[in-house]
Order: structure tokens, then sequence, then C-alpha cells
């Protein structure tokens, strides 16, 4: 039988010698485990692995008697398995750790290579100084933990920040030294230690409650679900994984989604009666959102992507009196629908994830800093082939998970400066925090 080690050993050296996406395989491996304890841990490992990756590779290198990248890729699987539970994991002890890891590592590649990764784990043990201290100290020995506090190395292990800034919170807080530079210059390092801290972090589950928030409450403390309320007036915060909310959710009691996501549909105002379009709906949170406010009325979802948008087609059976049509959308070219048929149109564009990058763990290691200008480009060709649908005296919301400013404020002010009778009637950045991710959103008015 396959343990959660050893399924989460396997699934990443699939990630790390194709570049397949772990998610495309987890939820699949995680169907094959009874406990959901052991669920839990097969997340947790891919998922921590894949987001510490740099963190843990800065460490790994200092015990590694070779460059990793001259190891085997299973070789260096096995190495950051095993570290990221030495340094991120309390609960299994040390010697737990080597021998599961060095017993994956022998079935994968043989005992000799085995015995390196035992050695370089071993290695990584004497280093540490102490396990765990209440906070962030020295930042050339001190690596961050999620939960704030860091583990503490005998020997400096990262770079000096007094002479290399952008270099040393990239190591600790396992980003690339790209975008922490970026952020550097654009948000200013206060700004940019808050992201890159919410990015380290494990996402919180936040539920929108569908009912009054009160009766919500109660209903979750009922089935032994512990929440509190979050940020907005419906948000709640849950403990425990999603797994527990099947009831509520199946009920249409609630619908998973973060606190910034909840803003966006109160913004686009939409009112009974009315055609409102979602453009690039899938998965469907915001469209729900949108047919919760309207009660009544024509929600028109589409989206480029068939098997995604089957996804909100799901959603129709909680909508009430709300017609949902679904539509398929050429990814450029004018879109299929008459011009000025919508009263509200949402245009929720895809985007770097910089504002997600703790949910999204594949996302900081894919983005190439010229992902940037090219999604840049996409999100103002949505709003210029949106924009000729909208009614006079209508609202189109434009929303990204983005922070970075090409893909927000730049985007708003270039198509309010080529728009004859646009006007921006409001915008906001919203940084990630504990509670709640980051994002964007800009409200156009048609006159």
């Amino acid at each position: 039988m396959r343990t959660a080690r050893d399924l989460a050993g396997d699934l990443l050296a699939v990630h790390e010698r194709t570049g397949q996406w772990v998610g495309e395989r987890l939820e699949a491996e995680r169907k094959r485990l009874r406990d959901p304890r052991d669920r839990g841990l097969l997340t947790e490992l891919v998922h921590g692995v894949v987001r510490q990756r740099g963190s843990l590779d800065t460490v790994l290198a200092r015990v590694s008697k070779r460059p990793l990248k001259d190891l085997n890729r299973v070789v260096l699987t096995g190495l950051r398995l095993g570290a990221y539970q030495l340094l991120y994991l309390d609960r299994v002890p040390d010697h737990a750790v080597l021998d599961t890891t060095v017993a994956w590592a022998s079935h994968h590649t043989g005992p000799r290579r085995a015995g390196y990764v035992n050695g370089a784990l071993r290695g990584l043990l004497s280093r540490i100084d102490k396990r765990r201290v209440e906070a962030v100290r020295d930042a050339r020995k001190d690596l961050p933990r999620p939960d704030g506090s860091a583990v503490r190395f005998r020997a400096r292990t990262f770079a000096d920040p007094e002479l290399e800034w952008g270099l040393n919170r990239a190591q600790r807080w396992s980003h690339p030294r790209w975008l922490v530079e970026r952020w550097e210059q654009s948000l200013g390092r206060e700004r940019t230690d808050a992201v890159l801290a919410a990015g380290l972090s494990r996402p919180p589950v936040v539920v929108r409650a569908r009912v009054d928030r009160a009766v919500l409450l109660e209903r979750l403390a009922a089935e032994g679900i512990t929440a509190r309320e979050g940020e907005g007036p419906d948000a709640l915060v849950v403990e425990g994984s999603e797994g527990h909310l099947g009831a509520v959710i199946a009920e249409g009691l609630a619908a998973v989604q973060d606190a910034t996501s909840q803003v966006v549909a109160p913004r686009v105002q939409p009112q009974a009666g009315e055609s409102v379009l979602d453009l690039c709906a899938a998965p469907g949170g915001k469209a729900l959102h949108l047919a919760d406010l309207m009660r009544r009325g024509r929600l028109v979802a589409a989206d480029v992507d068939e098997t995604r948008l089957k996804r909100v087609t799901a959603l129709s059976r909680t909508m009430g009196d709300v017609e949902l049509v679904t539509t398929i959308v050429p990814p450029e070219g004018p879109l299929p629908f008459d011009e000025r048929t919508f009263d509200r149109i949402l245009v929720d564009a895809p985007c770097s994830n910089t504002g997600v990058l703790r949910r999204r763990v594949e996302a900081r290691w894919r983005l190439r800093p010229e992902d940037i200008t090219t999604l840049a480009g996409i999100q103002g060709r949505l709003l210029e082939r949106a924009w000729p649908l909208l009614r006079p005296g209508g609202r189109l919301v434009y929303s990204t998970c983005s922070i970075e400013p090409e893909e927000n404020e730049a985007i708003a002010a270039a198509f309010i400066a080529a728009t004859p009778g646009a006007r921006l009637a409001d915008e906001l950045r919203t940084f990630p925090s504990p509670d709640a991710d980051g994002g964007y959103l800009a409200v156009f008015e048609r006159r």
C-alpha cells in the first residue's frame, strides 16, 4: 500500500521530470487514500514542496556535495521532500522522515543514490541550531515558516540583506528573485515583505454566506466546524479543509470564495430583471455571486474553455429564478453578441496571479517578466471587445487577481484615454493579507 509520502514523492518526481502541473494529478491520487488525514498530508507535502522550492534548494545547496543541477531528478525530489518535512512540519519525528524518504529514494533509484539522500538530510539536521524560534531575528540565518515562526541555522545560510536584499528575500520567502526585486521597486520593502509573507502562508478557507451569516455560523457550529467572521459582510474564515463543507454548499447555504473575490460582484450592481454578461466566467464563483444578487434576470456566462464552463453550468441548480446561459467565445476577435445587449458586464480577466500565489503554488515558478506585458495586451483587448456590448447607462467591472500596476491601473487609464463615453467610477487594489487574497477592480460607466 502506497503511503501519502510515497504518493507525494511520485507526484513531485513526475512534476520535476515533465513540468506537468501537480494539480492535474493530485486530486486523483487523493482519492486513493481513504483516511482524510492522509489526503491532507498528501496535499500539504505536494503543495508545500512546490511552494517552498526556492528556499529548499537554497538550504540543500549548503549541504549537498554536488551542485543541485547535477543531481538525478529523483534524488533532488527526495531531498526536497525530506527537507520540507524537517523544516516546515513538526509532528513527524526526524528519524521517521529520514527512514521514509530514504526508502522512497531507494525504491526509485537504488541504495547508492538513496545513501546520498540520507547523508545530505543528516547534514541538514546538523546545520539546524533551533528548530523553532518565535520570530525572525537574523535575516542571514533564519528561515521563515508559514505560522510566523522560523528555523534558525547555526551558520549564515542566506545572502546578506545589506548587499543583496532581493536575493535574501527570494531565498527565504521562496519567490523568484526578479519578482521580489520588481515588488521592491513598485511597492517598497515594507509592503514587499508583507506580500512575501502572505505568499508563504497556507491559504485560508473562506466561504461566502448565501444566507444570513449568523445563521450559517450556527449551522457550521452545529456540525462541529469552527468558523469566524472574515473581511467583508458575508465572509467566513473556516478552520480545516473545504472537504468539511460539502453539506452547506450542496444545500446552497455557502459558496467557497475568497474575501477579495467577494468584493467584485457587488460592484457590478446587478439588478433584478437585467441582462448581465460574465466574461471569462469559469469556474463560476463570481457568476454564482451575480446570480445571488440579481435574484431574477438573464445571466450569460462566457468563457473560452468549454470543459471549465461546464462547472458554471453545474451551479445553475442553485441560482433560483436567474436564467443562466453559457456560451463558448473565441479568444480573439468579436464576441458573439449584439452591441448594447447587456446592462452590466463583468470582465474577470486572465492575469499573472500575483495576488493569489499561495493558492496557485506553481504560478510563481512559471511566471516570466515578459508574461506580464503579454497579459496586459490580452486584458486591454478584452475590455475593447466587451465595451460595445454595454448599453448606455450601464456598468462594466474589470477585475484581476494580480497586484501588478501594468495589469491594473495602467489598463484602466489606457482604456479611459482611448474610449469616448467611458467614465472610471471607482477602482480598488487589494494586497494579500492573512484572511484575503490580493486583486484589483475598476468600475467603468457608459454615458
